[in-house]
């Protein structure tokens, strides 16, 4: 079996799930089996999963495991009950209970208390200390556990409690302990050298990490650019989400980035691991998705731009807001749409206001089906500073939207060719308006473009990334190994 190791998924993700949505399809083409493995409480997990059209067999959430049992593995949890929250607060209000039944039949008990702030006194900070889950249907206790605040790792899981798992009571200290037992009694259910592919989690890499108990394959996938910087070129300074992989490279079967640039940076401080480092694009197109030129409806100038994810900072849509209204005088008819949730939501509606640009720049909220929405527009702008691939990149540009961003490692290097299927700007991660000067700049290079040409050789750009190509390269790695 293959497995796609994450902590959690929602109805809002980042592009790590979404790259997961897009393997999945890629393992169905090719008839290799897969199961989703989600290792947090998720108490909105079968949602999540309906909203996604993901079966309950195809996941094993931790949690549901040990409180269901073994069936999980093969059969999933099943949606049984509409999802019930309520909260019970003890009379000095310091105290409360938050109660909720999950649709699968879990009853979760959530313990949280107020204490004084050390580090403002005359405060109070509210935790959660302890978490009971039940199996709802027998009210018999599956699970405990206590979480404490780290000083540097956030909020930590230890004491974690099984009661009667294939009637046993185990006790774990910590959560990698924890984790190691999931997936050692995976691998008793499904037999055979099982293949885990680590899309994210620190815990789950420590916990196979050294490992000998289990004969597996791991493969690690790098979403995001792995170098924080490369100012000294003997001791590049790691992403923090990679850094612990990356000082156990010996430790991952294969290591998968998504564009051949990252593969080259990662063998100048990994010389002669060719082999260990592969390269399959975490997105492609289906051919019959492109999108013909038609010359009676294609406008002859790039005036609706939009841009698509998470409303996070990393992504400084506020600097995009700010380009384009920087436009508006100049060409009234430009539009910005906006698509996505997140964080920021709230600084970008005011950077809106601030530019006076309400008529025209529009907060569009999530979307369900950004293929039907890429249609509505002309080009795609992202600011972002850092794509490993960018899933919205390659999206945009089967649909014929070129691409205005930033000259950003990894994935608009690749994919947006300076002039023929886009802009790539310079930017400077200290000066903020620099940044937006550059961005407003090819904005404006592209709406000064003769559009029907440009639109052509965009969709002309992407040929390489068919998804019947890149599912033959999971299918020759799975098969290797």
């Amino acid at each position: 079996m293959n497995f796609f190791i994450n902590r959690a998924m929602g109805i809002g993700n980042s592009g790590v799930e979404h790259a997961q949505f897009y393997r999945a399809e890629l393992f169905d083409m090719e008839g290799l089996p897969y199961k989703y493995l989600f290792t947090e409480l998720v108490k909105e997990l079968p949602e999540a999963m309906a909203h996604w059209n993901i079966r309950p067999e195809q996941v094993i959430n931790l949690y549901e495991f040990f409180t269901f049992g073994k069936k999980v593995a093969t059969e999933g949890a099943p949606r049984k009950n509409k999802r019930e929250d309520k909260t019970f607060i003890d009379g000095a209000n310091t105290h409360r209970i938050v109660q909720t039944l999950t649709s699968t039949g879990m009853l979760v008990r959530e313990h949280i208390e107020k204490s004084p702030n050390p580090k403002t006194p005359g405060t109070l900070l509210v935790s959660r200390y302890k978490i009971e889950i039940f199996n709802a249907e027998t009210m018999e206790r599956k699970l405990m556990l206590n979480e404490f605040a780290h000083p540097s790792r956030g909020r930590i899981l230890e004491n974690i409690h099984i009661y009667d798992f294939e009637g046993q009571d185990l006790f774990f200290r910590n959560e990698v302990t924890f984790q190691r037992f999931f997936f050692e009694t995976l691998t008793k259910i499904f037999e055979g050298k099982n293949t885990f592919i680590m899309d994210r989690g620190e815990e789950s890499e420590a916990a196979f990490f050294g490992n000998e108990h289990i004969d597996f394959n791991l493969i690690e996938i790098i979403h995001a650019d792995h170098l924080g910087d490369r100012d000294e070129p003997t001791a590049p300074l790691w992403n923090n989400y990679y850094e612990y992989l990356l000082t156990h490279v010996d430790q991952a079967d294969r290591i998968v980035v998504s564009t051949e640039l990252q593969r080259q940076d990662f063998l100048l401080d990994f010389p002669g691991m060719e082999d260990k480092f592969v390269t399959i694009p975490v997105g492609g197109i289906s051919e019959t998705n492109m999108v013909p030129v038609d010359p009676e409806t294609t406008p002859k100038r790039a005036r609706r731009f939009m841009t698509a994810s998470r409303l996070a900072g990393e992504k400084h849509i506020d600097q995009a807001v700010k380009a384009v209204s920087r436009l508006h005088d100049l060409y009234p008819d430009i539009t910005f749409d906006i698509y996505g949730q997140g964080g920021e939501d709230q600084k970008i509606r005011e950077t809106i206001e601030e530019c006076k640009a309400q008529d025209y720049i529009k907060l569009m909220g999530h979307s369900n089906n950004l293929a039907e929405d890429y249609k509505k527009y002309d080009a795609f702008i992202s600011a972002s500073y850092s794509e490993g691939f960018g899933l919205t990149y390659i999206e945009a540009l089967n649909a014929g939207l070129p691409v205005v961003t930033f000259k950003a490692r990894f994935g608009a290097m690749e994919l947006v060719k300076d002039g023929i299927n886009g802009y790539l700007r310079d930017f400077k991660r200290d000066d903020e308006e620099y940044s937006i000067e550059e961005l407003t700049k090819g904005i404006q290079m592209m709406m000064e473009q003769d559009y029907p040409s440009f639109k052509k050789a965009t969709i002309a750009s992407v040929k390489d990334f068919h998804n019947p190509i890149i599912a033959k390269k999971w299918s020759k790695l799975i098969n290797e190994l």
